[in-house]
């Protein structure tokens, strides 16, 4: 037996000593050590990751961390930082999932340097500067330095990353970006997010059957160096749920805890917009961004969480088309919130000139009237973006109830998610039916910031949305407690 493949025999008898011990430090710390000596440095971080939250005090689990960041570059003081907070964040590929920079780089001090691109050694270094030329839009020189970074240590996911959310949407060459990914998907020990940026890249090229190998490649093992043109079994996939909505409610955060549970293999996209916006690249290439039967286990359950399908017409007929059984998980939060948090999302985007005023009162001028969502035209669009209409939530959820019965729908309260977790997730894991699972810890992510609103908008908003919340309540025989605090 080669040393591959003893590796491989110790990693399979670790996970199953979890199974059996799943709180030791030891045994995580031990199958650590285990991907650390196989080169799977992002393993190595996951599983680290996990012993830390079960026990942030562990002493062999810090110092074998530290051994880790030291090879990728960081200096002591940053290590240090980055174990403070590490099991207290979501996963560094969940960060960069949300193009978010800031719960790394908030460890990390660029010398001077560095940052005259003079002193470039380590994989820490090209991730620094390649997230700086995405700042400055040097999209040319941030794919650059990510090559780079893949080269050092392909095992890792963030410069795939970086270039599948933050490059390749302003990158115009993508036959260059196609080139060099065929090559890269060709290097041992690559992370197999390379494989899913492939697919982005091809579906962009509008190479569709290409585009579904890739994605489907995704998810066989990365160390086995397949080729795109391997194929895996033709098995119909069933996707189990979907958490439709609404945007700004907490999906990302649902999506989050579902994914860390032992029982759910997520797809490697949160956000896959195939009802709303992808529909026409067809169920085939759907369907690949999920994990087939022939790699889930017994009771595994998959699904993805877009949370503009809610609120997107004709996207209930397309799901309802494709699974009509499928269980449709919702969150909705207090309007007047939800619409704020949507508002200052543009403007963070640099879609949104107006101030939140005029926003909402060109917004309700328009709305006073309309009563389904049909009767919205193409003229509203024009000047308006969706901030209040998207949190009438009763017109699209009796849209999609027309088609779906009540029993497959878990509707969810926001405020009640951030302020019982893990009473919110056992209800969430009841309706899929899986078992009750204590996640340890549940960070509240894309979370925006903003300054409160002047009473005179506030009160504004409470009136428009006042019946509208009674109606929503008899309607789901739920109570919000929205109407009650201006």
């Amino acid at each position: 037996m080669s040393s591959d493949e003893q590796l491989i025999k110790l990693i399979e008898h670790y996970q199953k000593a979890l199974l059996i011990n799943p709180r030791s430090d030891s045994i995580y710390h031990q199958l650590a050590e285990f991907y650390y000596r196989q080169g799977n440095l992002e393993k190595t971080l996951e599983t680290y990751q996990k012993a830390l939250k079960i026990q942030p005090r562990s002493i062999i689990v810090s110092e074998a961390l530290t051994k880790v960041l030291t090879r990728l570059g960081f200096n002591e003081k940053e290590s240090n930082r980055f174990l403070e907070s590490f099991s207290k964040t979501l996963t560094l590929e969940a960060a960069f999932a949300e193009a978010n920079f800031s719960v790394l780089s908030s460890f990390i001090e660029p010398s001077e340097e560095l940052k005259s691109n003079t002193d470039i050694k380590t994989w820490r270094d090209t991730l620094v500067l390649a997230f700086a030329l995405v700042q400055q839009e040097n999209w040319g020189g941030a794919l650059n330095l990510c090559a780079k970074a893949i080269h050092l240590e392909p095992s890792l996911c963030l410069p795939h990353s970086i270039i599948r959310y933050l490059v390749l949407p302003k990158l115009d060459d993508l036959d260059l970006l196609a080139g060099f990914y065929f090559q890269v998907i060709r290097f041992p020990k690559i992370h197999r997010l390379a494989y899913a940026v492939l697919g982005d890249i091809l579906t962009k090229q509008n190479k569709l059957p290409e585009a579904i190998q890739a994605y489907k490649n995704v998810w066989l093992e990365s160390n086995c160096q397949i080729s795109i043109e391997k194929k895996l079994p033709q098995q119909q996939t069933v996707v189990d749920y979907l958490v439709i909505g609404v945007g700004k409610a907490g999906t990302t955060s649902v999506s989050h805890y579902l994914s860390q549970h032992p029982q759910i293999i997520n797809p490697h996209n949160k956000e896959i917009l195939f009802f709303n916006q992808h529909y026409e690249c067809g169920s085939d290439w759907y369907l690949a961004q999920f994990p087939p039967p022939v790699l889930r286990r017994e009771k595994f359950l998959t699904g993805e969480a877009t949370p503009w399908y809610l609120v997107t017409i004709g996207a209930e007929e397309r799901v309802f088309n494709m699974f009509p059984m499928i269980k449709l998980i919702t969150i909705l939060r207090n309007p007047i919130a939800r619409t704020i948090s949507h508002y200052y999302m543009f403007v963070k985007a640099g879609l949104e000139y107006r101030s939140l005023e005029e926003a909402i009162t060109s917004e309700i001028a328009i709305l006073k009237d309309v009563e389904s969502p049909e009767q919205v035209s193409a003229t509203y669009w024009k000047t308006e973006r969706g901030y209040l209409w998207c949190s009438l939530y009763l017109p699209f959820l009796k849209k999609w109830m027309s088609l779906f019965p009540r029993e497959q729908f878990l509707i969810l309260n926001s405020e009640d998610l951030y302020n019982a977790p893990s009473k919110t997730l056992s209800q969430v894991f009841e309706f899929l039916n899986i078992a009750d699972c204590d996640l340890i810890n549940y960070p509240k992510l894309n979370l925006g910031s903003y300054r409160q609103i002047d009473h005179d908008s506030r009160k504004a908003l409470f009136e428009f949305f006042y019946t509208h919340n009674q109606e929503l309540e008899e309607y789901l025989g739920m109570e919000f407690d929205w109407n009650n605090t201006l």
